[in-house]
């Protein structure tokens, strides 16, 4: 064989043995993020803070300003915006979505294999009840969907993180 081969020959075995080594990483390191993750979520102490927001029907929009999902020691509180269509409601009742209490039917479900976890509920607030999903990746991003018999559903994306003193 010529000299130039067997260069490329092993130059290919040895980008190939690093490639691997970084896909494992990557793997160990999804998997370590996703145990504080976990950990964080099963904790009951933790914040979703909203960067964007679907509504059913509508363009994803920006969020710019500080919008929250908050739970603390087994009571939730939320303060979103709300863009979509309501049902039925009082003139004036078209404001974001805010509750703050213990929710009913509260489960938490992880998924190791995926490196995903799961929190759903429902809660009721003065005006409406909402049924509450949200899903977190490893790295702590995730999906927010809440529904209401009196509006459409609506999706925000996000980041959780621990609570601030």
């Amino acid at each position: 064989m010529k000299p130039g081969l067997v260069s490329l020959l092993f130059a290919a075995f040895i980008l190939a043995g690093c490639s691997s080594t970084s896909s494992t990483t990557k793997k160990e390191k999804a998997a370590a993020d996703f145990a504080n993750t976990a950990a964080l979520i099963e904790s009951g102490n933790y914040m979703f803070t909203v960067r964007t927001a679907s509504p059913s029907s509508g363009r994803t929009i920006q969020i710019t300003s500080p919008y929250s999902l908050k739970a603390t020691g087994g009571s939730y509180e939320a303060y979103l915006p709300y863009f979509g269509r309501a049902y039925s409601g009082a003139y004036g009742d078209g404001g974001g979505i805010e509750f703050n209490g213990k929710p009913e039917d509260l489960k938490i479900s992880r998924n190791d294999d995926k490196l995903s976890i799961s929190v759903a509920f429902t809660i009721k607030s003065e005006k409406d009840s909402y049924t509450v999903h949200l899903k977190l990746g490893s790295s702590g991003m995730g999906n927010l969907v809440i529904s209401s018999p009196k509006r459409q559903a609506i999706s925000y994306y996000g980041q959780s993180s621990a609570l601030r003193d």
